[in-house]
């Protein structure tokens, strides 16, 4: 149902916990952000690559993971790929990304 797709996964729910010590939520944020605006989600599309490079590879790695668990799988080079229909996961992405960078900032 369109309920539970739009629940956070627990592994999303961990990823989201290393990112917010990691400091790396504003980045992650905007990336999320691009594709939710820009509401490409009728095939593969691309971001911005530089969104996708952060300080060690592991929080890239990461990144990578929390966004393909809403249903976007992420490439290096920026090109994406959404996975069924992602718009409620990726939504449910953005909206905790949005409230943890609220709270932290």
């Amino acid at each position: 149902t369109w309920f539970d797709s739009a629940e956070l996964l627990e592994d999303q729910l961990l990823l989201l916990l290393k990112s917010l010590e990691r400091e790396i939520v504003p980045q992650q944020l905007k990336l999320v952000r691009t594709h939710i605006t820009l509401g490409l989600f009728e095939g593969p599309f691309r971001v911005d690559a530089s969104l996708l490079s952060f300080p060690r590879q592991e929080e890239q790695s990461f990144t990578m993971d929390l966004v393909e668990l809403s249903g976007v799988k992420l490439r290096e080079d920026g090109s994406a790929v959404p996975i069924e229909q992602p718009f409620e996961a990726v939504a449910a992405l953005y909206i905790a990304l949005y409230v943890l960078n609220l709270l932290s900032g």
